[in-house]
Formats: C-alpha cells, sequence, structure tokens
C-alpha cells in the first residue's frame, strides 16, 4: 500500500516534470482515496478506461492522456459524466503527458528505441534521435515495427531503401519532419497531416506513421513496473485499442 502524494512525488521527481510547459497539469488530476494498492495503466483517460478500471477494484488510474487544459471551470456534458464517475468512486486519476514522452530511460520513445535496438539516443524535441550499428534494410525494419506495434496497417512512406539512424516522436509530431532534414534517414511518429507525403518525398526520409496510441503504450507500462518495484503495487494495464 501507498499514498498518492508519495506516488505523486516519486514520479514528479523521476519525469522532472517542472522541466515542461505542458497542455495540461502533471500528476494527481482528480484526488481520490488516499491509500493505493491497484493502479489500473493506460494511455487514454475516458468513460470506457473508468468503467474497466472500476472492474478490477483499482484505487488509482494512471495515463498518458488525462485531462487537458491547466485551468477550467466548465464541468458539462460527457465530461461531467466521467468527473462524476470519478469522484464517486473516490478514484484518483494522475496522468503525465510530455515527461512521459521525453524521458529516456522510461518514456515512450526511449522505450521504442531499446526495443528496437537503436544505440546512443539522445533527446530531440520530446522523443529521440539514435541509430543502429548497421544500415538495415528497409523491408525488414517494417516488420520489426510490425511485430513491435502489433499492426499490420502502417501508414509508409518509403525514400530510402536502408534505414540507420531514427528519429521517434510519439504521438502527434508528424509536423516536426522539416526539422529532421538531413538528421536522419528514417522517421516514426503517431499521426500524419497531409502534406506530409510529398515533404518526405522531397527531403528524403522514411516516414511511419504507426498510430497515436500505438506508440503511446510504453511509457505508462515501463512507470507501472517501476512504481510496483518502489511501492509493491499491483498495476494492471488496460488495452483499450485505438487504431488513430
Amino acid at each position: 500500500m501507498a499514498n498518492i502524494f508519495e506516488i505523486e512525488n516519486f514520479l514528479n521527481n523521476v519525469l522532472e516534470v517542472e522541466k515542461f510547459n505542458d497542455y495540461c497539469f502533471n500528476g494527481i488530476q482528480i484526488e481520490g482515496k488516499k491509500d493505493v494498492n491497484k493502479i489500473a495503466v493506460g494511455v487514454s483517460f475516458n468513460n470506457k478506461f473508468i468503467e474497466e478500471a472500476l472492474k478490477i477494484n483499482a484505487d488509482m488510474m494512471l495515463v498518458h492522456h488525462g485531462i487537458f487544459g491547466k485551468d477550467f471551470f466548465k464541468i458539462r456534458g460527457y465530461f461531467k459524466n466521467r468527473i462524476e464517475k470519478v469522484i464517486k468512486n473516490d478514484l484518483t486519476l494522475m496522468a503525465y503527458h510530455l515527461p512521459l514522452d521525453a524521458h529516456l530511460e522510461y518514456g515512450n520513445n526511449a522505450q521504442i528505441a531499446k526495443k528496437l535496438g537503436i544505440k546512443n539516443f539522445f533527446s530531440f524535441d520530446v522523443g529521440i534521435i539514435g541509430e543502429f550499428e548497421e544500415k538495415i534494410s528497409f523491408e525488414i525494419f517494417i516488420n520489426q515495427l510490425k511485430e513491435l506495434f502489433k499492426r499490420d496497417d502502417l501508414l509508409v512512406y518509403k525514400n530510402n531503401t536502408y534505414v540507420k539512424k531514427i528519429a521517434i516522436i510519439s504521438g502527434g509530431a508528424s509536423s516536426v519532419l522539416e526539422e529532421l532534414e538531413g538528421k536522419v534517414d528514417t522517421f516514426i511518429t503517431g499521426e500524419v497531416k497531409e502534406q506530409i507525403r510529398d515533404i518526405a518525398n522531397e527531403i528524403g526520409i522514411n516516414f511511419i506513421n504507426a498510430g497515436h496510441y500505438s506508440t503511446e503504450t510504453f511509457g505508462v507500462k515501463a512507470i507501472a513496473k517501476l512504481l510496483e518495484k518502489q511501492f509493491n503495487l499491483e498495476t494492471i494495464f488496460i488495452d483499450l485499442y485505438n487504431e488513430i
């Protein structure tokens, strides 16, 4: 058992939340019962996630996409229904957004890089740039991504026959593509815009959209394991797959 504020202070320190000017508050967004034995872990806060957390008798929900907006006063409609259900059941909602993308050990992008065997990676934006020791064929690389992200419907713009130096930025980061010109041969992210196909072709970078959800399951899983070890808690990842 652990106290919610002990967990928050621990993760705030690990993820260095003070370094980020985020779109949301990082940490406890809704305060529930103080003592935690079981945490429901997932990507996004929504009604289905709340229901699944209640089914497993979770005390806390830990997500990547929590409530966005640092200051708000309008609680109505679907949002009112979500908040009401959380408060009535004395659940805690804790969320970490950009800090959980950017962290070089527990973050989404670092975790993806490690699982792919990418070496010598360093921070770029809220993602990473790293490289393989040797060039690998683009087709082999794509098969590795399909296995890692557990999806065959990757959106792929191939502009090189090989992969060596790679940028990874989870979630909606396709607009960063232009900043990568001359820096990498391949870019993995989680969303795409209409103009990206042609920009990628013109600057000669392989572009892979692996899905916003699919690129952002890794960080919450990593910090869940960390919390299990640090506080002797039970964590359960609730996989509510989203094709986007």
